[in-house]
């Protein structure tokens, strides 16, 4: 529980620095991120790429368990 307040607590700090920020530099710090996930991924053995959609697969199949019944009609609108 704890855990999950900080997370909450580090979105919101996340989108009030987002805000504040110009369409350039916002622009900029995408590229950066991008670029560093790129990278990452680059240096990814196909053992280590195949845990993390193993890993990925677990966590939606564990998000879809719990939506309600209107959330999952949203998502199938949204999916088309």
């Amino acid at each position: 529980e704890e855990a999950e307040r900080q997370r909450i607590l580090a979105r919101e700090r996340s989108a009030a620095r987002r805000a504040t920020l110009t369409q350039e530099k916002a622009e900029q710090q995408r590229t950066l991120a991008r670029e560093r996930s790129a990278t990452r991924r680059a240096l990814l053995t196909p053992d280590e790429v195949e845990q993390q959609r193993a890993t990925i697969r677990e966590i939606n199949a564990a998000r879809r368990a719990t939506l309600t019944k209107e959330e999952v009609e949203q998502q199938r609108i949204l999916a088309r």
